[in-house]
């Protein structure tokens, strides 16, 4: 009687947790938003928009103790101990950055890395007070500067969810320059998009007047030969049509006719194509963004930035380049370097983004946030948009009632390239899946589509694996 008694109960007690759970079920989804429109982009992109998760683990790299923060598409690498320096940027398993391989793994004390021994050159990424110079005590004598560049920063996790992970790090008080940096890096599921934002923090007692000065050193080495020069690394940077620089930029160290250097596009580009020789230029580029293309790995870097029209700027420059060589020797694309050039010229080439001067009283804080997009792309860039970079430009072709449509581009994001057909009043007409896309292919678009009736203009988009708009890539007005 008494196992009767319990089976009933135990059955009157599972029907109540049914049907709670129906109930639960139905409440939930009467409160969950309708499915993405679009939701056949997601699987035509081959997962849905939970499969480029954030992630975030403490690991070492290369024998240095960092924050690794992943999201399937990108890898980003932090280092505390050598600065807080972003000491590798990956796309897949592409590396992006220079990593000095004389001094991996090590940190060095503060009587090996400074004025009198030498400056520690990690590689990676970091940030520094600008101006440089030892004239003056307002401008900044470094590198080396162990307090700033070489020293242990501190690091706190900000962030650590599947969408965000973050980590900020802090430089020590700096008396010298009466400052201290202090940097987040976020990295986000489903994009290649990094937002890394800077502050200068005025530590001391009396007015500081600094620039923020953005420094990322670029691997140059061939890819098959990491002793030869990879003539293939170029770096694009839109020029000021209303710059104060003759020809949108200036020379600043090395021969004023510089075999990388050459203006491009009718003088709106400027393109410098690394070669192992010495140089250094400046331009006070107004466009927000530039590229660095390694054309072997077909790797594509873009930062964005904010220019700040009618602002004083150290060096007068918002984007710098930096072209590492020997000094005084003829361009060596392809010869052989030796051990001890390498060692005191190492095979890199330095994008740099400055800030405006920025005038602190005791404790105020000035930011300068940067943004990266890695992607792949193969040389030339000729424009960036917020879904990715342009190789060749979108072209088309109208033959009876189908449209050709042709371009090569890098995105940003996973997903679906799609073209949309307008009318002359801006009515859409039509929509039609192009092809998948994902930032660690090239984006090469060869294909033939059907042209609406009273058709006038298409454009080409990127759709997330959500459907959204990521981003218009080509706008074509049809012949």
């Amino acid at each position: 009687m008494k196992k009767l008694i319990l089976a009933h109960w135990f059955g009157v007690v599972t029907l109540v947790f049914l049907v709670l759970g129906i109930i639960s079920s139905r409440t939930a989804n009467s409160e969950r938003p309708a499915p993405a429109r679009f939701s056949v982009h997601a699987a035509a992109a081959g997962g849905s928009m939970t499969q480029f998760r954030a992630s975030l683990e403490r690991t070492q790299y290369r024998g240095w103790n960092v924050f690794r923060l992943s999201n399937g598409l990108v890898s980003l690498l932090i280092a505390p101990e050598i600065a807080g320096r972003a000491i590798q940027l990956k796309l897949g398993d592409a590396d992006l950055f220079f990593v000095n391989s004389d001094l991996a793994g090590k940190v060095l004390p503060e009587e090996q890395n400074n004025p009198r021994s030498g400056w520690a050159n990690y590689g990676g990424d970091k940030v520094w007070p600008a101006p440089q110079g030892g004239r003056a005590d307002n401008e900044w004598p470094g590198p080396p500067d162990y307090t700033l560049d070489g020293s242990r920063f501190s690091a706190e996790v900000v962030a650590n969810n599947s969408g965000e992970v973050a980590v900020q790090v802090s430089s020590p008080r700096d008396p010298r320059t009466g400052i201290q940096f202090v940097r987040t890096f976020h990295v986000y599921a489903n994009t290649t998009r990094i937002k890394v934002e800077q502050s200068m923090r005025n530590i001391s007692r009396r007015q500081v007047r600094w620039g923020i000065w953005h420094v990322t050193q670029h691997d140059a080495a061939d890819a098959t030969d990491p002793m030869k020069p990879n003539p293939t690394l170029t770096m694009y940077v839109p020029l000021n049509s209303a710059s104060m620089h003759p020809l949108g930029y200036y020379v600043m160290v090395g021969d004023v006719r510089h075999p990388s250097l050459q203006l491009i596009e009718g003088g709106r580009m400027l393109r410098v194509q690394y070669q192992y020789r010495v140089g250094k230029i400046g331009a006070d580029a107004a466009g927000g963004w530039f590229a660095v293309v390694n054309g072997q790995k077909e790797t594509c870097f873009l930062e964005n930035y904010t220019y700040h029209r009618g602002a004083e700027y150290p060096d007068n420059a918002s984007v710098e380049c930096w072209i590492s060589g020997p000094r005084g020797t003829a361009p060596r694309p392809a010869d052989v370097v030796s051990p001890e050039e390498a060692r005191s010229a190492p095979l890199l080439m330095e994008s740099e983004t400055l800030s405006p001067f920025a005038t602190l009283e005791p404790g105020d804080e000035y930011s300068f946030p940067v943004y990266w997009s890695p992607t792949r792309a193969p040389n030339p860039i000729q424009g960036a948009t917020s879904a990715g970079v342009i190789s060749a430009p979108l072209a088309h072709s109208v033959a009876g009632d189908r449209t050709r449509l042709e371009g090569v581009f890098g995105v940003f994001a996973p997903g679906t390239l799609e073209a949309r057909f307008y009318s002359r009043r801006g009515e859409e007409l039509s929509r039609e899946a192009l092809q998948p896309v994902d930032p660690r292919e090239v984006v090469r678009l060869d294909k033939s589509v059907t042209t609406p009736t009273d058709a006038y203009r298409v454009s080409v988009l990127v759709l997330d694996g959500e459907g959204e708009n990521r981003g218009l890539l080509g706008n074509a007005i049809l012949d």
